[in-house]
């Protein structure tokens, strides 16, 4: 039987040493479990939708001479035609994004809605307070979330309520049929509100035009899982119907693959792959991002059980007469490995305790830096508690199973002796090795992390981000009129350079919004697909986007309407610039290439620039984006200003503006949000690495006390006496950075490939490491060996 208060009084007894075993492995699990709740909640999206194997996202796959593209956007008359012609499908429906303003009386919101087909309730399992899956099969109907009915009605009581809804100018009375619980923070599908599909502004054009992509589609199949479904095979002949003009246009294009079927195919990804095995469509994180956080959390948890073990097995010298003495009384190997291995899991189960405790603490700051909702709480479902005692019990195995076993299977001579100490030596200095190659791992990942987030914030995108100024336009206003009212207001101001606009944002904005479209079109017996945007007047003048071939959109030429101007890569595409210039193609109809401009990237940086069309949009009536390009001189308050004249323009006005710089960096939050997981990872490998360090250079003087007495007798000098000690821990740092380094130059390279433009590993990188860390465990271990090397050495012979 253990007592407890033994366990207690030797732990106080061995002071510095608990300390750094409480400490560390306290502070380890509260990272853990942070991570470890990350992790979950990345890989958790989209997982509560009922019969979450049946439910697929659709997505094309092509090719061109440039290999294989995927894409999610689809062209209206698609969902239709597939739920009439291909058998299995179940539900089907398509999703396209907007703002809308909602009013009731004299209470007006902006509602993040989605128009969807009357399935779309049925494909998923959204929490429902009132209402049912049926609430949109009337046209006329709509659904909105509880937030938002209690913001508008004061009440979820609201079914069969009126509400106005204003989607394009324009107020309409619908019916609320449904009212739904909050969106779950782990849905890759998010709004306020859900309207009929048919009511998108531009449905009337679209809906039987097989060229314009411009939503997704979802659907549930009737009785098989995505998975197990070969859905480009299934609608092979589908495709070849509907899609063939642009199958045989691929194939002139340079599509790689012979067959037909292969140039282009619609395929399913499981709605629970979404968010992280999308090909990058969905916009969230890449698929080993989760994979990293428990890789990175097992790491720290690795350092701690190492730094524990091996401060076991150097405090063994001190322990050994207490191991001889309790065999001389009777004690079994058994009874002392028991006793050793619960003396670690009381340590374990505090250091749990008090890691709750830390992990707790950090939780608001933690969620508020890296943009999450995490509660503690869902660390107690009963799968994860299972996991979560499995990993508990595996830690305090790992840190104490082994020097248990070795501790209680010394002789009770060599336990009074104390020679263990000698047997273990290679084990510490192996599990040092180890701790110290994942810290310079994490050193190394750090500097190479951040010199690449750096790159992405700092590289030039193109266009002049950091003087120009986005303002969503937003619902309930007459866009033209907008921005002519916010030109004439504007023009009087000397501090403004110039103004334009467009239906699409660069980066991300204020509305959280990213909006895209593609266009399809054959050009002499060959298919093009190219991004496409509506713009006004002056916009390549006010981003100082470089025009490198013929002329802008001119307001004195009226055929401009039906002219297009296109980027370097469009103009590639299409034969080069000299043969594009001044050519009428096929996009909308027929639009002569007026101009040629340079690059820019209106995408994240994880892509390539694709290619590029912009068209002028002459009466404003489909752009969301206003522009505004100011002078340096007034940046401090030059938002203030504009933002004073635009609630003038349009007092109903709720998302603010923003620079596009800002824009740019809000694509790459979940980079950052890695970055600072990882140097977050650095610190603690770190801070672990050092504690042990600085205990087991204790350790180690303790146990070579009279040597360095004998030694300063003999004339040793207090330097030759410090490098003495320290040399042993620098070589074997030397060694764990001679290991770690072409790991990590391996791994951090295949990280960078995931990224079109990214920083070039360099040896300073690994230098830069090298000397941090060599200059940690010098410093680490100074003051305890400098203490060693001038004491008194009638003292230390003494001892």
């Amino acid at each position: 039987m253990v007592n407890l208060r033994v366990i207690l009084r030797a732990m106080l007894k061995r002071g510095t040493v608990s300390i750094v075993h409480v400490v560390g492995m306290s502070v380890s699990l509260a990272t853990a479990i942070l991570l470890f709740l990350t992790a979950r909640f990345e890989l958790s999206y989209d997982s509560f939708h009922e019969d979450a194997e049946r439910i697929g996202w659709l997505y094309s796959k092509s090719y061109d001479e440039n290999g294989a593209r995927y894409n999610s956007s689809m062209a209206a008359p698609l969902a239709p035609a597939l739920k009439e012609e291909i058998a299995g499908i179940e539900y089907i429906s398509r999703m396209a994004s907007g703002s809308i303003l909602l009013k009731n009386g004299d209470r007006e919101l902006v509602s993040t809605s989605r128009y969807v087909d009357d399935d779309f309730l049925s494909i998923f399992s959204f929490p429902l307070i009132s209402g049912d899956k049926n609430a949109l099969n009337d046209i006329g109907n709509i659904a909105i979330e509880e937030n938002m009915a209690r913001n508008l009605f004061g009440s979820v009581d609201v079914i069969g309520r009126m509400v106005s809804v204003n989607i394009d100018g324009t107020w309409e009375q619908k019916v609320i049929s449904a009212v739904l619980g909050e969106t779950p923070q782990n849905s890759s599908i998010r709004f306020s509100s859900l309207l009929r599909f048919e009511l998108q502004p531009n449905y009337r054009t679209d809906r039987d035009n097989w060229t314009s992509q411009n939503h997704d589609v979802i659907l549930k199949l009737r009785d098989r899982t995505v998975e197990n479904i070969d859905f480009a095979r299934e609608t092979r002949a589908f495709t070849e119907l509907h899609y063939r003009d642009e199958i045989v246009g691929r194939k002139n294009s340079g599509g790689s693959s012979e067959e037909l079927g292969d140039l282009f195919s619609l395929n399913l990804i499981s709605i629970k792959d979404y968010h992280l095995n999308s090909f990058g469509i969905s916009g969230g994180p890449p698929s080993f991002y989760p994979w990293i956080l428990l890789a990175v959390a097992g790491l720290i948890l690795i350092t701690a059980c190492t730094n524990f073990v091996s401060l076991t097995l150097a405090g063994s010298l001190q322990r050994s007469r207490e191991i001889g003495t309790r065999k001389i009384l009777g004690a079994t190997r058994k009874d002392l490995a028991v006793h050793l291995w619960l003396e670690t899991f009381f340590v374990c189960f505090l250091s749990l305790i008090i890691g709750l405790f830390f992990a707790w603490l950090a939780l608001s700051e933690y969620n508020s830096m890296l943009n999450y909702r995490l509660e503690l709480s869902s660390l107690f479902s009963p799968e994860t508690l299972i996991f979560f005692i499995g990993a508990f019990l595996s830690v305090t195995l790992l840190a104490g199973g082994y020097p248990a076993f070795k501790i209680a299977r010394m002789s009770s001579n060599e336990s009074l002796r104390g020679d263990v100490t000698i047997k273990s030596s290679r084990l510490r200095s192996g599990l040092t090795v180890l701790q110290f190659s994942i810290t310079i791992l994490f050193i190394i990942s750090s500097i190479v992390v951040s010199s690449q987030i750096e790159y992405l914030a700092t590289r030039s995108l193109g266009y002049n981000a950091t003087e120009v100024i986005s303002i969503p336009i937003g619902k309930g206003i007459d866009k033209g009129q907008a921005l002519e009212r916010m030109r004439a207001e504007l023009s009087k101001e000397t501090w403004i350079k110039s103004l334009s606009a467009s239906d699409a944002n660069l980066g991300l904005g204020s509305d959280g919004t990213l909006r895209s479209s593609i266009l399809k079109f054959s050009q002499e017996d060959r298919d093009y697909s190219t991004n496409y945007m509506r713009v006004d007047y002056d916009f390549f003048k006010t981003l100082e986007i470089r025009l490198l071939a013929g002329r802008d959109f001119d307001r004195t030429m009226h055929t401009d309407t039906a002219a297009v101007i296109v980027n370097r890569k469009m103009a590639e595409q299409m034969g080069g610039i000299e043969r594009i210039l001044g050519k009428k193609i096929a996009l909308n109809g027929g639009s002569t290439v007026i101009g040629v401009v340079d690059d820019f990237h209106f995408q994240h940086l994880r892509k390539k620039v694709e290619p590029l069309s912009l068209s002028i949009n002459g009466n404003a009536s489909d752009i969301e984006y206003i522009f505004i390009k100011v002078e340096t001189d007034f940046l401090p308050k030059t938002m203030e200003n504009i933002w004073a004249v635009w609630k003038k323009v349009n007092p109903n006005a709720t998302n603010p503006a923003s620079y596009l710089d800002e824009n740019a960096n809000n694509l790459y939050r979940k980079d950052r949000t890695f970055s600072k997981i990882v140097m977050i990872g650095s610190g603690i490998a770190i801070v672990i690495s050092c504690m042990g360090l600085f205990a087991l250079a204790l350790s180690a003087t303790a146990r070579r006390v009279k040597e360095i007495g004998i030694r300063k007798v003999l004339g040793a000098s207090v330097w030759s006496v410090i490098m003495l000690i320290s040399s042993d821990f620098i070589k074997l740092v030397a060694l764990a950075f001679a290991m770690s380094a072409p790991m990590a130059w391996i791994l951090l390279n295949s990280w960078l490939q995931t990224y079109a433009y990214r920083v070039q590993m360099e040896w300073w990188m690994m230098g830069i490491a090298a000397v941090i860390v060599f200059l940690t465990t010098f410093f680490t271990i100074f003051w305890q060996t400098y203490r060693a090397a001038t004491t008194n050495p009638v003292e230390s012979l003494r001892i």
